[in-house]
């Protein structure tokens, strides 16, 4: 399919008649900085471009007040650091080894347990163990 013919299908050009032509599409390639494209159509610079179009999508949705808890026991402590941290969950971490050694913990319990639900931004509290020296 040619790039006319799929800027056509995705409606970025219009299939004949109509108004004239703009100089760039958003799919052109080497469609950089310097050349004028969708926010200078919007707004005559980038950053009111962009609040004009964020203002078209409207509010996203709304996200929910209490989210599913995961289960983090059996990972590695940085991986469910990640895990929670994408869901917006703080973690506190209790160390159940006195002198560690310097390598990632195992998750070896956690409160609340899953598959409770929990507060964004609420703390869920793991209990780390690491092998000891």
């Amino acid at each position: 399919m040619s790039r006319e013919r799929y800027d056509e299908a995705a409606g970025f050009r219009p299939s004949g008649g109509g108004l004239g032509r703009s100089a760039t599409y958003p799919s052109d390639p080497g469609l950089g900085p310097s050349e004028p494209g969708i926010a200078e159509d919007l707004g005559g610079d980038t950053l009111g471009g962009l609040l004009m179009l964020a203002g078209w999508l409207g509010p996203g949705p709304r996200q929910p007040k209490r989210i599913p808890v995961p289960d983090v026991r059996g990972l590695f402590y940085d991986v469910s650091l990640e895990m929670t941290g994408r869901l917006g969950i703080h973690v506190t971490a209790v160390r159940l080894t006195p002198r560690p050694m310097p390598v990632d913990g195992l998750v070896v319990d956690q409160s609340p347990r899953a598959p409770g639900k929990a507060r964004r931004g609420e703390a869920l509290t793991v209990q780390v163990w690491h092998p000891p020296r």
